[in-house]
């Protein structure tokens, strides 16, 4: 087995018997030791597909979506979020800053359409449209007051605008999946090349990672969310999903041009089946975000592991 990681912006990675090699930008990181056994996998199983039709049904009971109509116009200039559902940039320079509880961030599932390469690369957007966000994203140490780890691989990946994934442009987001094309793990097999809205870089000395993307779409039966895997010493570390306020969420989605056709998702942060299923309370999984001057966002969140 392979023990990789990768280091610094140009992609250093260094392989069986310490010899090294220059990864450019882009380049795919492929069998990294994974330490996870295939009973390993078979615990993270069911993956969010695998929860099945009825229980995602049963996740909608009582719940109700009312857009926020008038909160924002479809320029999407900075004003536009000045409504409280975005903090302002010191606010998450302050969260970023300092951590008033050192607390684990919650395991979930990896989902359905992960792909076991990690392209080396900040900017994942290849011209998809949508609202641009960056996404600041740092890793700390549960068991040292939460100090910052450099040198660990954080691989993101999520839908676009339409609730698409990339590799898997077969599946419909309107309609719930075929439960048949889901393997023991939880995994529906890729059926295309393309990698758009995926990605993944090494934490700097700050424990930081800065991703150019965009905000996801939603599809059946999932409210929007970003996944993210994190490898430390090419041993995984954690797992989990990235949620984004529910109003800002709903504002987005009725008014900017490229969300809007689809309108205003049903499945929100309080009846999504894998946020249920994890046992995720309050906010401790909501990205902090804020408007930056040319009108796109900013998202930033602490992933805290030991």
């Amino acid at each position: 087995m392979f023990s990789h990681f990768a280091r610094g912006s140009t992609g250093l990675v260094e392989g069986q018997g310490g010899g090294r090699k220059t990864m450019e930008k882009g380049a795919i990181m492929t069998n990294l030791n994974d330490t996870a056994t295939a009973e390993e996998r078979r615990e993270e199983a069911p993956n969010e597909f695998r929860l099945g039709r009825r229980a995602a049904l049963l996740g909608l009971a009582g719940g109700t979506v009312t857009a926020v109509a008038g909160l924002v116009s479809p320029a999407f200039a900075q004003r536009a979020f000045t409504t409280g559902n975005v903090k302002d940039a010191a606010d998450v320079g302050d969260f970023l800053g300092s951590l008033p509880q050192c607390r684990l961030t919650t395991a979930t599932v990896e989902g359905p359409y992960f792909i076991d390469q990690r392209i080396v690369r900040s900017n994942i957007r290849e011209r998809q449209p949508g609202l641009p966000l960056e996404l600041e994203l740092r890793v700390a140490n549960a068991n040292a007051s939460c100090r910052p780890i450099g040198g660990a691989v954080v691989s993101v990946w999520h839908c676009n605008a339409q609730g698409e994934y990339s590799g898997y442009l077969f599946n419909d987001p309107d309609k719930f999946p075929d439960l048949d094309t889901v393997n023991e793990l939880g995994h529906v097999t890729h059926r295309d090349n393309e990698r758009w809205l995926r990605g993944a870089q090494t934490t700097d000395a700050e424990g930081k990672v800065t991703f150019q993307t965009i905000v996801p779409g939603w599809y059946t039966p999932r409210a929007a969310h970003i996944h993210v895997r994190v490898y430390l010493g090419g041993n995984r570390m954690m797992t989990t999903q990235l949620y984004f306020p529910q109003a800002l969420l709903n504002t987005i989605q009725s008014t900017h041009r490229d969300y809007r056709s689809r309108g205003v998702s049903i499945y929100t942060n309080e009846n999504d089946v894998v946020r249920d299923q994890s046992g995720i309370t309050g906010r401790q999984d909501i990205l902090q975000v804020t408007a930056k001057p040319d009108g796109s966002l900013r998202a930033a969140m602490v992933l805290t592991g030991t």
